[in-house]
């Protein structure tokens, strides 16, 4: 018998036996044949050592081709990987850096808008300030003017009386004729020691009332401030005044705002009539309240209602007093 090595086309060996004809061996061949069948025969040691480096290489080969083609793959994909990232990456870039740029640009405007504003911010708060000092200052000036307006106007109406009560066309033609009458009528001609001088006398600038209303008021200008004070006070003394039957009352003149503001104390000054303390109402509005021989001023009604509030004191016969 006689093992034979074959090498396949996939590199793999094949062990086959064949078995030589006696024949067509000498007896030396069947000799180094026995010797080769022999396991300890160094012809056969040799021999299969042989056949299996050479097995050995050629799977080494086979290994080394497996590994040299799986690395060449590899690298290649590599490769291809790499440049698709760098290919991504460039765009990525290209990407960012437009965005970049116009980031960079919006940023530049939105600073450049931002210091503008703060300019005209800064320049509209110089102005503001600017403005409010001038507002200040013209305020100021306003109310120095509205006050010196108001004095020379209560100046002007100082010897003015307001006549409330006579009704409508008993002045006849000649209204300051009248009103001198009336003064003499009314509060007693004995009371003067001349004649009353009354430059003017006129009905307010108002509709004329229908029947059944308020008549209006005269408006008497007299030539003497004494004679203006006198008749006040000849007022204040009789108290109720009456003309032909219809109750009178006689006021000064003085401007809406000081009147508006003499109003305010009207319902004070009821209060301290029905408490009985005594009162003085002076220009332009200044109450007077005497308590036990004690003079408390007052410039704000609801202070002085206030004060009324805190009295306990019994009642004292009011005195009221306006000028």
């Amino acid at each position: 018998h006689l093992i034979i090595f074959r090498r396949n086309q996939s590199n793999r060996r094949k062990y086959t036996q064949k078995t030589l004809p006696t024949t067509s061996v000498s007896p030396n061949a069947e000799e180094r044949q026995s010797n080769m069948l022999r396991e300890d025969s160094p012809l056969s040691v040799r021999t299969l050592r042989s056949e299996l480096l050479s097995y050995w290489e050629s799977i080494t080969n086979d290994i080394k081709t497996q590994i040299e083609n799986m690395h060449e793959n590899i690298r290649r994909d590599i490769s291809s990987l790499r440049e698709e990232a760098k290919a991504d990456n460039n765009t990525l870039r290209n990407e960012l850096s437009q965005k970049m740029t116009v980031l960079h640009d919006t940023c530049a405007a939105t600073t450049a808008t931002q210091k503008e504003m703060e300019r005209a911010l800064s320049d509209a708060s110089d102005k503001i300030m600017a403005v409010e000092k001038a507002h200040q200052t013209l305020q100021k000036d306003y109310h120095k003017l509205h006050e010196k307006f108001l004095d020379l106007e209560n100046r002007n109406r100082r010897q003015n009386l307001r006549v409330v009560g006579i009704k409508e066309e008993t002045e006849g033609g000649n209204p300051s004729r009248f009103m001198a009458e009336f003064f003499f009528d009314v509060l007693g001609k004995e009371n003067f020691e001349s004649p009353v001088v009354i430059d003017r006398a006129h009905l307010t600038l108002v509709p004329k009332p229908r029947a059944g209303e308020r008549p209006r008021m005269m408006i008497v200008r007299l030539h003497y401030f004494t004679d203006r004070e006198k008749i006040l006070q000849l007022s204040r003394n009789k108290g109720r005044l009456s003309y032909k039957g219809s109750p009178v009352h006689i006021f000064p003149d003085m401007s809406p705002e000081v009147s508006k503001l003499r109003a305010s104390f009207n319902p004070v000054k009821v209060k301290l009539r029905n408490a009985g303390i005594p009162y003085s109402l002076f220009y332009p509005a200044k109450l007077l309240i005497t308590v036990n021989n004690t003079k408390y001023s007052f410039t704000d009604p609801q202070e002085a209602e206030k004060f009324i509030k805190t009295q306990t004191q019994s009642p004292n016969p009011a005195t009221d007093r306006e000028g």
